[in-house]
């Protein structure tokens, strides 16, 4: 009896210590299964992408900005200009992460300040691979770190004539900074008539970081003053004036003295017709008519005088505007002794003729009388 009891004794302890070793097995294997599940995923949560992108927010913040890719934010200030710009833009700011795109090796990330996107963030995916047979890895690695274009607060407006050159730091204006149509120049109606109008063109030029150099050359080439310009966001540049040559300059003497002449009586021939004045208007011009009229009209009732004198000429304002047309002013003095009743008599004239070239004749296209200063 007693012998029963102690086999069925050693049976239960025979159990119990392979139960015990059971379970201590078990649990080794269990641990070593957890620290490896644990492991793998650290090593998954690792291999993630925007880990990398917060790094090289953290980066700019920093103020390292060498990893981004240099772009010229317009083609009148070079790549370093907004380089700095951007630099100083996200240095010391809390930048946070937000995806763009997604792509099986390739992720996207904007870099924002606030809610202003400053930059965006192209990660690659290298040696990319499986892990417990259903996750994939990969070495993410920075493919290209672009800043969003920063805009300065210098803006640009020239309108000048057309045939005029604008450059901003050296960089010629052309179609793209134009606006709109060219446009003619009011008040040249009759102008209009005989040769194509000067016409006027704007440009405009946006978001420049540094305050511009700005320069520009008439038709001839030669370079405009601008040394009393203070502010580029509205200049308006009209054409510029020269010395008349000598030649052009007596021809319109003679225009202009014989056109007064005309009024007064003192032209050979205007008392039969208007042919003494037709070589210096174009054929049915305006002006013809209305000498013209005068002539069959009023020109009897002008005062009997002695040949008028011409004082203080001065023409001025050569303006060319093409190789057709030109203006310049005329003043002068006219003074006439009135037989009639003793008296001496000043006319002051300033006008501004407007010339067109006629087959190789330069003529009258217009007169406008300046008002009195």
């Amino acid at each position: 009896m007693s012998e029963v009891k102690r086999k069925v004794k050693t049976k239960k302890s025979k159990f119990w210590r392979g139960f015990v070793i059971y379970v201590g097995v078990l649990a080794v294997l269990v641990a070593v299964l957890l620290i490896y599940v644990w492991n793998t995923m650290k090593k998954y949560e690792a291999s993630q992408p925007e880990p990398v992108a917060v790094k090289v927010a953290e980066q700019l913040s920093a103020g390292d900005t060498s990893m981004v890719s240099e772009e010229v934010s317009n083609k009148f200030e070079t790549a370093s200009v907004s380089a700095d710009l951007f630099a100083d833009s996200v240095k010391g700011k809390d930048l946070t992460v937000s995806v763009k795109s997604t792509k099986a090796t390739e992720m996207q990330y904007n870099l924002l300040d606030n809610d202003k996107v400053v930059a965006t963030v192209t990660l690659k995916a290298e040696n990319q691979h499986n892990i417990m047979g259903i996750l994939s890895i990969a070495d993410w690695k920075v493919s290209e770190v672009k800043a969003v274009t920063q805009a300065g607060n210098n803006n640009v407006s020239v309108t000048v004539p057309e045939t005029y050159k604008v450059y901003i730091n050296d960089v010629q204006l052309g179609n793209d900074e134009m606006t709109g149509d060219a446009s003619v120049m009011e008040g040249m109606e009759y102008v209009a008539e005989y040769v194509e109008l000067p016409k006027f063109v704007t440009y405009k030029v946006k978001g420049l970081i540094n305050t511009p150099v700005l320069t520009v050359y008439d038709a001839d080439d030669n370079p405009v003053d601008l040394s009393e310009v203070s502010d580029y966001s509205d200049v308006k540049i009209g054409y510029s004036s020269t010395e008349m040559p000598q030649e052009l300059y007596d021809h319109v003497w003679l225009a202009s003295k014989s056109y007064s002449n005309f009024f007064s009586r003192d032209l050979e021939g205007c008392g039969v017709s208007t042919a003494c004045l037709q070589p210096f208007f174009p054929a049915n011009s305006y002006y013809i008519d209305l000498a013209e009229q005068y002539r069959q009209g009023d020109m009897w009732m002008y005062s009997s005088h002695n040949t008028p004198e011409f004082n203080n000429v001065s023409i001025t304002e050569y303006t060319v505007y093409s190789e057709v047309c030109f203006s310049c002013r005329v003043i002068f003095d006219k003074s006439m002794y009135l037989t009639a009743t003793g008296e001496t008599k000043t006319e002051h004239n300033d006008q501004t003729y407007y010339y067109v070239n006629l087959d190789g004749n330069w003529l009258i296209a217009d007169i406008k009388t300046n008002s009195a200063e």
